[in-house]
């Protein structure tokens, strides 16, 4: 009952009676005659005035024509051509990645002075002369360091470096160098070749893989048979890539498997290794990095008697000598890590369990987890195949090679590409088949996923030799989000970064390229890298500071500091 008496006066409030209505209009009719009067007399006023104004514009519009059609006449189709075709020009030049980077005015006149020097080397060095018969004669290291170009960037801070493996760290020379140290074995093979070294006390019962057969000797004894500068020759070419190619891309995997053999049983010797880490800082340091996320497989150590470390071992090293570097060189940022073993989905337990291992023993060096394809996506199963990467969730951030290959199909490495998109990849590294695939893209771009790009790698690898028709190109041009890696620098003879900077610069982005992209380059390495806020802007920090100082001096006419 009282819900009804509520809804009883609800229906009062809302809707008068009648009665009520019209005692109301009774009162207010003189009031509402005046109204009506007013809005009849407004509208009518109001429709004059719109009516004169359309009169007005028509009049305009008519005593304009002759104008206009004179303007039009006075401006010829070469001219309207040129107007239209600048538009284009500007709106591509707006796209292009770097092209939002403000510069000050120091950074302007070094961008003047970088573009000269460019076009000087361009000219002096025959840069592109004979390039679609041979590779580009820019790619010899000596026409290289022979430039002004070079030197300008090799000086230049370039931030961060966040591919390279660290089996492509040591230099050829230094490993020649190991080779003569006391208590060394090398294990030779049917043909002459090396498979293996090893630094031990006694003769190493350590049996050959199935890829391979070999027999172990003292190197001692080996050089009584064969002369140093034929081993120095043939070692050589076992850490260099051959200049004729491969004949496939699983050719060069052996290859490449076989070069981190060889390094990893000169360098693990427990002695040797502190050692390798403090050389490859000072070479990243030397050449401009000031922030590295290594890639790694994290090598057991070893001693003279066999007696193996611990993979926490191993990193404990590296984390112990870059304390002590960063300790030396104060604007030297840090090192990371990203855990890189080949991927092999039958130990894919083994490797997540030393994921998590590292990530909790070492949260502040340990970055994330990948798997090394040596280039070879086309015999390898995969990323989507193995379950256990499609459960661990996000406890460990992946960081995946994907989509490298040059296969006789594209499935695989376009289906790694996928899978690399869906499992959550930060970065996907070296992924030169990405802009076949426009929705993996836009979605790339969306999530913030920079691509990794080593130029050099790609050509040395096979994939490329023409570098203004490498992906990267379009890349930039898209603005799409990119970082410069270098792979396996050493592999190649070529600086940690200096190199791929060079062959990026005067190669793929060709004569768009300036200053702007190169500082876009260096911030990408920052603003895509595995730090944290708090230590992202002590980086960007501690970068800007030597940027600052590099313009400075470069500006000032040395080149470099």
């Amino acid at each position: 009952m009282e819900s009804v008496r509520f809804q009883d006066v609800q229906t009062i409030r809302i809707a008068p009676p009648p009665a009520m209505r019209v005692i109301h209009l009774d009162l207010n009719e003189e009031e509402s005659r005046r109204q009506m009067a007013a809005n009849k007399y407004g509208g009518i006023c109001l429709h004059t005035a719109i009516a004169a104004m359309l009169c007005l514009m028509l009049v305009v519009v008519f005593c304009s024509a002759p104008l206009g059609d004179s303007l039009t006449n006075r401006t010829s189709s070469e001219e309207r051509f040129a107007r239209r075709r600048q538009i284009y020009v500007e709106r591509e030049r707006r796209q292009r990645l770097g092209s939002g980077m403000a510069l000050s005015p120091l950074e302007e006149e070094a961008d003047g002075r970088l573009l000269a020097i460019k076009q000087v080397d361009e000219e002096v060095h025959d840069l592109w002369q004979n390039y679609h018969s041979q590779p580009p004669p820019f790619l010899s290291h000596f026409n290289i360091s022979d430039t002004s170009l070079y030197a300008a960037l090799k000086s230049m801070p370039k931030g961060g470096l966040l591919h390279v493996h660290d089996s492509g760290m040591l230099r050829t020379e230094i490993l020649i160098d190991l080779t003569y140290r006391d208590n060394l074995w090398v294990c030779v093979n049917l043909d002459q070749g090396f498979e293996d070294f090893r630094f031990s006390r006694h003769f190493p019962h350590i049996p050959p893989a199935d890829d391979y057969q070999c027999n172990w000797m003292l190197m001692r004894n080996f050089f009584e048979f064969e002369p140093r500068t034929g081993f120095v020759d043939r070692l050589r070419e076992s850490l260099t890539v051959r200049p004729e190619g491969y004949g496939s891309s699983s050719e060069l995997a052996r290859h490449l498997r076989r070069h981190q053999r060889l390094i990893h049983g000169l360098i693990t010797f427990r002695p040797n290794w502190s050692e390798f880490i403090f050389s490859m800082l000072s070479d990243f340091y030397a050449d401009g990095v000031q922030y590295v996320e290594l890639r790694s497989s994290l090598p057991i150590m070893y001693d003279l008697d066999g007696n193996n470390s611990t993979i926490l071992e191993t990193a404990e090293s590296i984390v112990s000598v870059s304390n002590i570097f960063k300790n030396t060189y104060k604007d030297f940022i840090g090192i990371k890590l990203i855990y890189s073993p080949s991927r092999d989905f039958n130990d894919m337990e083994d490797y997540l369990a030393n994921a998590r291992l590292l990530k909790l023993h070492h949260p502040n060096f340990f970055a994330g987890f990948d798997l090394n394809t040596f280039g070879d996506e086309c015999n390898l199963p995969v990323l989507g195949k193995s379950t256990e990467l499609l459960k661990i969730g996000k406890d460990i951030d992946f960081y995946f090679h994907a989509g490298e290959s040059r296969c006789p199909d594209s499935l695989r490495p376009d289906a790694n590409l996928i899978d690399a998109l869906l499992l959550g990849s930060k970065r996907i590294g070296n992924s030169v088949n990405l802009p076949f695939h426009p929705e993996i893209m836009r979605a790339m771009k969306n999530l913030k996923m920079a691509v990794e790009i080593c130029p050099l790698s790609n050509h040395y690898l096979q994939f490329f030799n023409d570098f203004r028709q490498h992906p990267a190109a379009y890349l930039i041009a898209a603005g799409f989000p990119i970082v410069i890696g270098s792979d396996y620098p050493c592999f190649w003879n070529a600086a940690p970064l200096t190199d791929d900077f060079y062959v990026a610069f005067v190669g793929v982005v060709s004569g768009w390229g300036n200053l702007r992209l190169l500082k876009q380059f260096a911030m990408n390495s920052f603003l895509y890298s595995s730090l944290s806020e708090t230590e992202r802007n002590v980086a960007v920090t501690k970068w800007q500071c030597s940027w600052n100082r590099w313009v400075r001096n470069f500006v000032n006419g040395s080149g470099h500091e």
